[in-house]
């Protein structure tokens, strides 16, 4: 594939009225081309009535654990029928490591499905799958690829997995060590024989707040990742939001995602696309298979 296009996607549409608000605004100012809602959240019913009002085709963002202590969140699919998915209060784990170690195979795919459903069934097109925090990816030592790669092909829809392991050398710095590189070499063959088909490339900034230490720093990030994509379809993915008070002031990481939306509508961004020839796509525009 000559040309290089790019997705923009912001993940985490649903998870609360702050977000989806940003999230609604950047798509109409095509400061994205993509987004994906997480099923489980407070503010996913709202997020799937503005993608149908709207007309925003959408990914699914599969969500097996709750981020916040203040905001807890818990399964789609009846509690009874998912029971090793949740903790004592049934809500999802907070760690993914007690998601591997309790969750049962076939209880994730049941949550997975009624994610989708619960989509679906309110109107919304869904464009494509990716995963929250990566939990079904197998990096964690225990992978959830199977099932999701069973709903992908069953409903025709690509996955957010890139084919090169540039996303993994930059999470590294470096080498990738072997475990992860085996990992990542078994998810694309798994998906390739299955003909679900993945990204070529992938970025977002790994940077804490603390990391970035500016908005300044977090924007030239991204206009070198930009400037720096290779032939091929890649997605550049973020978390624009607007403040939301209760839950940054448990997590104060939610900096970030401000800054990430004043980035998105920042001048400097479809300067570079132009200068750079990167065509926008979306999930359901890009030339999957070319």
């Amino acid at each position: 594939m000559a040309g290089r296009y790019l997705i923009i996607n912001a993940d985490d549409f649903g998870m609360c009225p702050e977000t989806n608000r940003a999230i609604v605004k950047l798509l109409h100012e095509r400061r994205l081309t993509s987004t994906t809602l997480m099923a489980p959240c407070p503010g996913a019913e709202e997020g799937a009535r503005l993608a149908r009002e709207h007309g925003f085709s959408v990914g699914m963002h599969i969500t097996l654990t709750s981020d916040f202590p203040t905001m807890p969140w818990g399964s789609v699919a009846p509690r009874d029928k998912v029971a090793s998915l949740l903790d004592e209060e049934g809500h999802f784990y907070h760690s993914p490591q007690d998601l591997y170690k309790h969750g049962v195979d076939g209880e994730v795919e049941l949550e997975i499905r009624a994610q989708y459903e619960f989509i679906t069934s309110r109107g919304v097109r869904v464009d494509h799958v990716d995963s929250h925090v990566g939990t079904v990816y197998g990096l964690g030592g225990r992978s959830f690829l199977a099932p999701v790669y069973r709903l992908c092909a069953e409903e025709k829809l690509p996955f957010r997995l890139p084919k090169s392991d540039g996303y993994l050398r930059a999470m590294f710095q470096g080498e990738v060590p072997q475990p992860f590189a085996k990992a990542h070499q078994q998810a694309v063959a798994g998906a390739e024989a299955l003909g679900v088909f993945l990204l070529d490339h992938m970025f977002t900034s790994p940077h804490s707040v603390k990391e970035l230490g500016s908005y300044e720093a977090l924007k030239e990030f991204y206009l070198q990742g930009i400037r720096a994509i290779p032939a091929g379809i890649t997605e550049l993915f973020l978390h624009p939001s607007y403040n939301n008070e209760e839950i940054a002031a448990v997590f104060p990481e939610w900096q970030k995602r401000i800054w990430e939306m004043e980035f998105l509508l920042d001048g400097d961004l479809p300067k570079v696309l132009e200068e750079e020839d990167i065509k926008l796509v979306s999930w359901a525009s890009a030339p999957w298979g070319n």
